[in-house]
């Protein structure tokens, strides 16, 4: 049995889906998209720049997977974003995102946000997906143990995860 009480929507911490708002804290987050990518691909390559010397090769067993994140804060105070992401597979199997150099002007990066982040206006805004990329290389297998779930967290806000199903 479901109870509703007035006009107040529940708090989702666990989405669905990439079109679930879900929230962490003050904030929301909605995945506006995940995709293998390609470095072979044009439009791809401007997306893997800043790539530190020690993650740039990529094993005939691995590949390149972008989340695009955008976060909303609604509470009218300015706060801080996730800091801690991760991708984990049926096995329970974990994947850290690439920490990309300052150079990638898509890259998602923690900061305090006062509306919405990646900002208006920005490379990330304003390209499609709409989002600020988190860059994950997978093991080409953890694509065999789907569903892949995005887990994130904030040091500010310790003993809380929220998590979004991708569409992968």
């Amino acid at each position: 049995m479901l109870a509703a009480c007035g006009n107040k929507q529940a708090t989702i911490t666990q989405g669905e889906s990439e079109a679930n708002f879900v929230t962490l804290g003050t904030m929301q987050y909605q995945v506006q998209l995940s995709r293998q990518l390609n470095s072979s691909d044009t439009g791809d390559r401007a997306l893997l720049i800043g790539i530190p010397p020690t993650a740039r090769v990529v094993g005939p067993k691995e590949i390149w997977f972008g989340v695009w994140v955008r976060v909303t804060n609604k509470s009218g105070s300015p706060a801080r974003s996730a800091d801690q992401f991760k991708i984990v597979d049926t096995r329970g199997r974990s994947y850290k995102p690439v920490a990309l150099q300052s150079v990638n002007a898509f890259a998602y990066r923690t900061s305090v946000v006062q509306s919405v982040y990646p900002t208006l206006n920005s490379v990330s805004t304003n390209t499609p997906p709409g989002g600020a990329l988190l860059l994950f290389k997978l093991p080409l297998d953890a694509l065999d143990f789907r569903p892949l779930d995005l887990a994130f967290s904030s040091t500010t806000l310790p003993g809380h995860t929220s998590t979004v199903l991708l569409d992968v």
